[in-house]
């Protein structure tokens, strides 16, 4: 068991929060169950919108490829978000998130963010900013990825 899962505080997009804090956007939070193979989200779906972090289990990220075959981006653990795209910018899903095992997912809808802001704003202010420095932490890893599989070109004076 991932600290994560033994303990909300332990997940990092609940990190800055005190626990009153926390309980406010569990109260406005659904909790979700899949089973195996179960898709989450699926790409190209606009809904459901919101914040999902994993509890318990594990997910896979898939991307659809041409003639029908996926590819897997990445196996989300315990304590990990997604959804935080269109959570922010209202647009259908990049990826597909699909259950490897028995998973139990907490989902904030997007409606709900208001909910959160006139019963804590600081919670409401916290959350938003640690799903933002999550995402941000996501997209420098994805441009040193990109980076390393496109070099950049030499110039005339390196030659």
């Amino acid at each position: 068991m991932t600290p994560c899962e033994s303990n909300f505080d332990q997940c990092p997009v609940f990190g800055t929060m005190s626990p009153e804090e926390r309980q406010h956007v569990q109260q406005i939070a659904e909790y979700r169950f899949f089973n195996k193979g179960q898709t989450v989200i699926r790409e190209r779906d606009a809904a459901p919108q919101g914040l999902w972090m994993l509890r318990h289990g594990n997910c896979h990220v898939v991307r659809d490829l041409s003639g029908g075959a996926e590819q897997q981006m990445a196996m989300l653990e315990p304590g990990a978000i997604f959804g935080e795209m269109s959570f922010f910018d209202p647009a259908p899903h990049s990826a597909t998130i699909r259950a490897v095992g028995e998973c139990e997912l907490m989902f904030l809808p997007a409606e709900k963010i208001q909910t959160l802001r006139v019963l804590d704003l600081s919670a409401a202010y916290k959350l938003v900013l640690n799903a933002g420095q999550i995402m941000a932490s996501k997209l420098r890893r994805m441009d040193r990825y990109t980076l390393d599989l496109f070099p950049p070109a030499r110039t005339k004076s390196e030659d």
